[in-house]
């Protein structure tokens, strides 16, 4: 597919994400304003222009789509403002300010509740109708490593099978060919801030090699090959996906060495630059050398099993040689297969248990974050949330989208109840003082607070877009 196609793809993806997760929140308002008979003149998805309006035979709410695609209103009688032309005033006992103090409340909070409920359900979703994908995540996870699974070119067949079949046990319930060739991964603890996606250590002693026959390293150097793909949905070189460091002199933990990891790799240097090992530099010839274990080609869901088994053939002496070829890494015939599977009911159930505190934490932590220096940094518009899409999709495709929808609808909930004017959660502080003083806010306040809090409001969408491009082009 044409990347200028992709794109549009997900441009489109998120604008209906957010117009129906605007939708839903302004839903809220809506049934809740009915159900307690607060006249609503119009329900709209969008700012600015009219593109269509349309009210039901003896209705009194217009449905309304507007062309800015940027949040969205229920026009009620009571609320800061005139009524709009062509409408009478209605009944003053349908105005949202002669209602109960507490139905007010309900009508307020509505749209935060069920953003905060259609979060759940979009996680929900993702964990139990889409398929998980392990190719990033390393192939099995369990607690204490990660796997990755993955085939060589028809080239290497004979040898592979020759190598396997003198392995297999006779009583075995499969044959060689049932056997795929495994990375050895594992879950690295010390990337902080690094930018790559599912990293993991693929093997921590690796040589340097002056050509690829050569028969010993280039020098005494030990570095740490990491294993991180562009994509986990989609089969991919396995050259294309490995990054070279220097070994730390870090200690390795003992959950770590207990898979055979030696070292651990040194990211940064004193000065906090990257010290990848840079193969656009590198001359024509140069080799790395590369551990891989052969194990069987078994989907084993109980970790601890499959744990134990991978214990057993980590230290393998098998061995394949990647060479730097035309300042690229090349890949030397090793491709990495796409592993995915369906959650049960009960596992779906679980993910989704550890999912949703997990997407809670996240929001919460953001919030946090922009009372730090540079906080507002975090923050990212619709420029921004379109920018990470195709990472968003790389990573996991339809599950990681759904989970990233309803991590921004869970956002949204807790972003409009802030107290901030033109927020809810600014009406519901000012109906909770109304009831606690019995003195009602002069609607003259409401409406310049309102309206200071609308142009404040733009004004930092204005930034996050502009900061937005600017990252992107950086």
């Amino acid at each position: 597919m044409p990347v200028w196609v992709e794109w549009i793809l997900y441009i489109l993806i998120v604008l209906v994400m957010l117009g129906v997760l605007i939708a839903i929140h302004e839903l809220g308002h809506l049934a809740t304003a009915k159900m307690f008979k607060v006249y609503c003149f119009e329900y709209s998805i969008g700012m600015g222009p009219k593109l269509f309006s349309k009210k039901r035979k003896d209705g009194e709410t217009y449905f309304s789509i507007r062309g800015i695609p940027f949040g969205g209103y229920v026009a009620m009688y009571g609320e800061p403002g005139a009524v709009p032309d062509g409408f009478e005033e209605p009944p003053a006992e349908r105005s949202l300010q002669n209602i109960a103090k507490w139905k007010k409340c309900i009508v307020l909070v509505a749209g935060v509740t069920l953003n905060f409920v259609l979060g759940l359900v979009l996680i929900y979703i993702a964990d139990s109708a889409c398929p998980v994908f392990y190719s990033g995540n390393g192939g099995i996870r369990n607690t204490e490593g990660t796997y990755q699974s993955v085939t060589l070119d028809t080239t290497y067949d004979d040898a592979v099978l020759e190598y396997l079949s003198s392995r297999v046990p006779a009583s075995a319930e499969y044959t060689a060919k049932d056997y795929v060739v495994e990375l050895s991964c594992y879950d690295a603890p010390v990337f902080g801030s690094n930018q790559k996606q599912s990293v993991q250590i693929l093997s921590s002693n690796v040589r340097m090699y002056a050509t690829p026959d050569a028969a010993s390293p280039v020098d005494d150097t030990v570095y740490v090959a990491l294993y991180s793909p562009s994509t986990v949905i989609s089969r991919h070189g396995l050259g294309d996906s490995i990054w070279v460091f220097p070994a730390s002199k870090e200690e390795v933990p003992a959950s770590l060495k207990a898979l055979g990891v030696t070292h651990l790799p040194q990211i940064y240097d004193a000065e906090g630059n990257t010290q990848s090992y840079n193969f656009s530099n590198s001359a024509d010839g140069v080799s790395i050398g590369l551990d891989l274990s052969f194990i069987p080609k078994v989907f084993s869901r109980d970790a601890d099993k499959y744990a134990e088994h991978l214990i057993q053939t980590v230290s393998s002496d098998t061995r394949f040689r990647l060479s730097v070829k035309s300042g690229a890494l090349s890949g030397a015939g090793v491709t990495v297969e796409v592993i995915q599977a369906w959650n049960s009911f009960e596992e779906s159930w679980k993910a989704w248990a550890k999912d949703v505190p997990t997407a809670c934490g996240a929001v919460v932590k953001g919030f946090a974050s922009l009372f730090t220096p540079g906080g507002l940094q975090n923050l990212s518009g619709i420029i921004g949330i379109t920018a990470a899409m195709p990472q968003i999709n790389a990573a996991g495709g339809a599950r990681m989208i759904l989970f990233y929808a309803g991590m921004i609808s869970i956002n949204l909930a807790f972003f409009n109840l802030l107290p901030f004017p033109a927020l809810d959660g600014w009406q519901l502080l000012v109906t909770v003082i109304e009831g606690i003083t019995k003195k009602k806010v002069p609607q003259k306040v409401q409406g310049i607070v309102s309206t200071i809090g609308i142009i404040l409001l733009f004004g930092l969408m204005i930034f996050i877009a502009i900061k937005d491009v600017i990252s992107l082009i950086h």
